[in-house]
């Protein structure tokens, strides 16, 4: 119903053709054929494509047409009223269409605010810049409606260096804020007193199953499926060196003189959640990170995007980078990409980026955007 009204609303001038065919459809045919079905299709028209001042001009018009219609073709009264009658009901529908249309919208909206905030106090907007270094987000949900989805990122400042996690919980929409809350909450807590990244995963992992057994259902799914799937990120103060550990989660991509390359996360532990099913499996992978670079943190929502052929998109081969190594504007060109590579359908989608930069250097000032 959503997509159908909005590809009616992309054609305004439909119901004024509608009127001038029916005006046409009376001259050129005999006076039995009458153009009023064309006049209420016109009225209904009206009322899903445009507003109600709109959709009320078009239903007076049609009424004026109907009722010099209806003394030019001299039909005799009965039949004449019968079809003035007929476009009256068409016109009082369509205005009572337009009417409901309009307070679906306000509702939508009111909604969408709602969820606006919801998102904010969630995920509030990050640092820009911490240091030599300049952080970028982006979040879509694909939930258009909710906006807001199972995604989240988030980046703390530590004693140990900038630390920044990017993770998926299970769930979507509204269902999935809970779960959010929970893994946002856990990580700002404890990124500053954990000595690394292994110790602070346990801590992590170890909130989502308190949360599980203490709570009713805090990640609407059953309990055996609550977990989130994490990439834990370590920069060392001086910015010279990143440490990841992956929980099952996508690794992230490193941008470089023009180059995407994926960086290896080793063996990956198991999703938060569930690392009691594999205790003490996998750990931290270290790389240099060079002035220059950006490291590119993404959700499976990029990874498992596909085209037509059912091809998964591939940033390495797809993500142009782009000029001066800006982080927001390489998020944008990266959600670009997926949207062309997918027709404009895809899953919930977080992209977190961090760029380094020389110490003489300006960093770009542009504001990371949810």
């Amino acid at each position: 119903m959503d997509e159908r009204h909005s590809r009616l609303q992309q054609y305004p001038w439909l119901p004024p053709v509608l009127l001038v065919a029916s005006v046409g459809l009376e001259l050129v045919t005999p006076k039995i054929v009458s153009g009023a079905a064309l006049i209420a299709v016109a009225a209904m028209a009206a009322a899903i494509s445009g507003t109600f001042r709109y959709t009320l001009l078009i239903v007076a018009v049609g009424l004026g047409l109907t009722g010099v219609s209806a003394i030019q073709s001299h039909r005799g009264y009965a039949s004449a009223t019968v079809q003035l009658l007929e476009i009256v009901i068409a016109s009082a529908l369509a205005l009572a269409v337009r009417r409901m249309l309009d307070s679906q919208s306000a509702r939508f909206s009111r909604v969408r605010s709602t969820a606006e905030q919801l998102q904010r106090a969630v995920l509030p907007p990050l640092p820009r810049i911490v240091g030599p270094m300049a952080v970028a987000c982006r979040y879509e949900a694909a939930d258009a409606a909710a906006r807001i989805g199972g995604d989240l990122y988030a980046v703390e400042e530590t004693p140990f260096g900038l630390r920044l996690l990017i993770a998926d919980v299970r769930g979507k929409g509204l269902g999935a804020v809970s779960a959010v809350s929970i893994v946002v909450g856990a990580f700002r807590e404890r990124a500053e007193s954990e000595p690394d990244l292994v110790g602070l995963a346990k801590r992590l992992d170890r909130a989502i199953v308190r949360s599980v057994e203490q709570y009713a259902d805090p990640f609407a799914v059953d309990a055996a499926e609550a977990f989130a799937t994490a990439l834990l990120v370590e920069i060392d103060r001086p910015g010279t060196t990143l440490r990841l550990l992956s929980c099952g989660h996508p690794a992230p991509y490193l941008v470089r003189n023009g180059e995407v390359s994926q960086l290896d996360t080793g063996q990956p532990t198991p999703p938060l959640g569930m690392r009691d099913l594999a205790p003490g499996i996998g750990g931290t992978r270290s790389y240099d990170f060079p002035v220059g670079a950006t490291l590119l943190c993404v959700t499976d929502g990029v990874t498992e995007a596909r085209n037509a052929d059912g091809t998964f998109y591939d940033p390495r081969s797809e993500l142009k980078p782009v000029p001066g190594g800006d982080p927001e504007r390489l998020i944008g060109a990266l959600f670009s990409s997926v949207g062309r590579w997918t027709k404009g359908g895809r899953d919930d989608m977080a992209v977190l980026a961090v760029a380094r930069y020389d110490a003489d250097e300006s960093v770009p000032t542009g504001q990371a955007t949810a």
